[in-house]
């Protein structure tokens, strides 16, 4: 019995089909994957934006913030201290000038997939990210 070749067409574009889709899932990852790398990102952007308010904090008031809480309502910006999944992001003082933001990550980047920000490049679980918020110099 011969195949028709509507037949064989059929077959073989399922084929393809279907190896496209497997393809696909290798090279981008699955929906959960690309769901945890998204959640992760938002993470990484709230802690640049956190990182920034406590920068400015700390040009007005001298100090560096106790809490997070005390960020709430500068400059009428509103600065999310949870993650996305109602997580809250830790917040230490270590001295003076420097401080440890802490957050719960689902993915690991490397070098190739984090472009530029500190906050971009983190291990997976808890991450801790020690900065920085120095006065400007005086002459």
């Amino acid at each position: 019995m011969k195949l028709q070749r509507a037949t064989l067409f059929a077959v073989l574009s399922g084929s393809a089909m279907f190896a496209a889709v497997v393809i696909g899932l290798i090279v981008i990852g699955s929906p959960r994957e690309l769901r945890m790398r998204r959640l992760d990102q938002t993470r990484a952007d709230d802690l640049l934006v956190i990182s920034g308010a406590i920068r400015s904090y700390r040009l007005t008031h001298d100090n560096l913030p106790q809490k997070l809480d005390e960020l709430q309502g500068l400059q009428q910006a509103i600065y999310r201290l949870k993650d996305p999944v109602g997580r809250p992001y830790e917040y230490t003082v270590k001295d003076t000038f420097s401080y440890e933001l802490c957050a719960e990550f689902d993915t690991a980047t490397d070098a190739t997939t984090a472009v530029h920000l500190v906050f971009e490049k983190h291990g997976q679980g808890r991450q801790c990210f020690t900065q920085e918020a120095r006065p400007p110099a005086t002459r």
